[in-house]
């Protein structure tokens, strides 16, 4: 029988822009096109470092007048500050919204129909987003009815008990092992600024727009994706250990120590753990992989539900 679940995201956080020119200071800083993000349909995309390295990858929403820029509470500082040295040329503001909204994760059979309920429909479409004055709510994969919401703080106790009615509340892990699943991942401090886009599969979950103007890093991500030769990327794993699997734990291989790294990790039963994790192509597919230092923690790794266009993987020559 399928269920209907739904939980807080406490460990999540926004940043928000506001002003006239806050559409076109952002689309100068981020890898997807702002000039596509409208009340009713958000765009995955990602902050970069001038070297092309990924500070945080975020889902980009409007309400009302305002851009916001959903990501893990922990990264938002580091992407304010970021963005701070910039905005300064620009009539724009930049906030941490973060305690301006409280957010919720629903999934299952009936979140359909609790986001209908709310808003009087849904989004039936990936980041296609429904708003009021006082909430919104955006999808991530429409096959399976899941959303993200937000209401305000003071809406926070009505909005839980309307869940109640239609889900069940779940542990957050319940969420991010969903999440992990299907091959998405959020960035956080201990892994920012250490990958290009396309080794966390940005340009096959939508977050890069290949096709819009210049952005910070835009000439490496470019280069990598038309020119370069992508050793290494995102895979979704299983691990048994004893241990708390953490994000940026070493992989190793039998023949080579450190080929890879956990980029997001969730308990998924006693003992076990889902993951996603940056690991070089050629031993995972070759060889067997353990965490560092434990051994007896065999890695095994499971298809990835897209398609990663292999372009990325082989150096064209011009």
């Amino acid at each position: 029988m399928k269920q209907t679940y739904f939980c807080p995201l406490d460990h999540f956080g926004s940043v928000s822009l506001t002003g006239q020119d806050a559409q076109t200071f952002l689309q100068g800083q981020i890898t997807c096109d702002v000039n596509k993000v409208t009340p009713s349909q958000g765009q995955a995309g990602a902050y970069c470092t001038p070297k092309g390295n990924v500070i945080a990858n975020f889902d980009l929403v409007a309400h009302a007048d305002t851009l916001l820029l959903h990501m893990p509470l922990s990264i938002v500082p580091s992407v304010q500050q970021a963005l701070a040295k910039y905005i300064v040329f620009s009539k724009a503001e930049l906030h941490d919204s973060s305690a301006t909204w409280c957010r919720f994760a629903i999934w299952g059979d009936a979140a359909t129909k609790c986001i209908t309920e709310a808003f009087g429909s849904a989004p039936n479409s990936h980041l296609g987003s429904i708003q009021n004055e006082s909430s919104l709510a955006w999808g991530m994969q429409s096959e399976t009815s899941e959303f993200i919401a937000y209401c305000r703080p003071e809406d926070k106790a009505q909005v839980i008990g309307l869940l109640e009615q239609r889900a069940s509340l779940a542990e957050v892990n319940a969420w991010e092992t969903l999440q992990i699943d299907q091959g998405l991942m959020y960035v956080t401090p201990d892994i920012s600024d250490s990958y290009v886009p396309q080794m966390l599969n940005l340009q096959a979950t939508g977050a890069i727009d290949f096709k819009k103007g210049c952005y910070t890093g835009q000439e490496i991500v470019a280069r990598m994706q038309y020119l370069g030769k992508l050793k290494r990327h995102l895979f979704i794993g299983q691990v048994h250990s004893s241990q708390a699997v953490m994000v940026g734990q070493q992989i190793d291989a039998n023949k080579r120590k450190n080929v890879g790294r956990i980029t997001s990790a969730a308990p998924n039963g006693e003992h076990t753990y889902r993951f996603t994790a940056v690991i070089n192509r050629t031993e995972a597919q070759a060889e067997e992989l353990h965490l560092h230092e434990q051994d007896k923690s065999i890695i095994s790794l499971s298809p990835l539900p897209y398609e990663i266009d292999p372009q990325v993987f082989e150096r064209i020559k011009l």
